[in-house]
């Protein structure tokens, strides 16, 4: 798993990979900690983050994009989240793009695999991506795509991974903060909301890591892009 920020952990992956006894390390990029060789890599998580994906000042983005090359020339399956979700998109050579407002709040997507859930599922992001040639959209909403798979890989651009205090993290930190009427309904009256996003973030990433969203990766060039917003 590739931490970008402290405030950003694994959160409900964690819990889920030690359901399913695997093995995880966490290599966290904000602390300088070197990404691994993708044959050490079974699979590979790339969390979220503040910044933003086609940001060349981020000291440590250009290793992260050829560190997700050669995962994907490796076949080592990807997942993408928020701002994960949009350096795999980039690699495959889709559009980045900043949002007309930011989508803070709980969501609810049009789905087209019902492993991936309609909602509601916490979401906290100012940038978006585009579909990816040969990729299959997986879910949308009036904001923008919100996943998306090619072969083994996939991107999502909400946090399923995101818990309550992981959440409550962010707002703190937030300069200037959310209006309240945007961010109250993720805290207030709201612990049925998030026991339904934790039911449904294990689903999810059992169906990634299991394959059922893999798509034909024949004829899609791989290759770090470089848009902007």
């Amino acid at each position: 798993m590739v931490e970008h920020d402290p405030d950003a952990p694994a959160g409900l992956l964690a819990g889920w990979a030690a359901s399913r006894d695997l093995t995880v390390t966490t290599v966290a990029l904000h602390a300088g900690q070197p990404l691994p060789a993708p044959s050490a890599c079974d699979t590979a998580v790339l969390l979220g983050s503040e910044q933003t994906a086609y940001d060349g000042t981020v000291p440590w983005l250009a290793a992260e994009l050829a560190f997700t090359e050669r995962l994907l020339a490796a076949a080592v399956p990807v997942l993408g989240i928020c701002f994960g979700g949009q350096v795999l998109a980039r690699v495959l050579g889709a559009r980045l793009y900043r949002l007309a407002e930011p989508e803070i709040g709980w969501v609810r997507v049009t789905s087209k695999y019902p492993a991936l859930a309609e909602g509601p599922w916490p979401s906290w992001h100012r940038d978006g991506f585009g579909l990816p040639a040969g990729a299959a959209e997986l879910a949308a909403n009036e904001v923008c795509v919100q996943a998306f798979s090619l072969g083994p890989h996939t991107a999502v651009q909400f946090p399923p991974e995101a818990t309550q205090p992981i959440v409550a993290s962010w707002l703190a930190g937030s300069d200037p903060p959310p209006p309240r009427d945007v961010t109250d309904p993720l805290f207030r009256d709201a612990d049925a909301a998030w026991q339904e996003a934790s039911a449904n973030a294990g689903v999810f990433f059992s169906a990634w890591l299991d394959g059922w969203f893999c798509q034909p990766l024949s004829g899609v060039p791989v290759g770090e892009a470089s848009h902007q917003p």
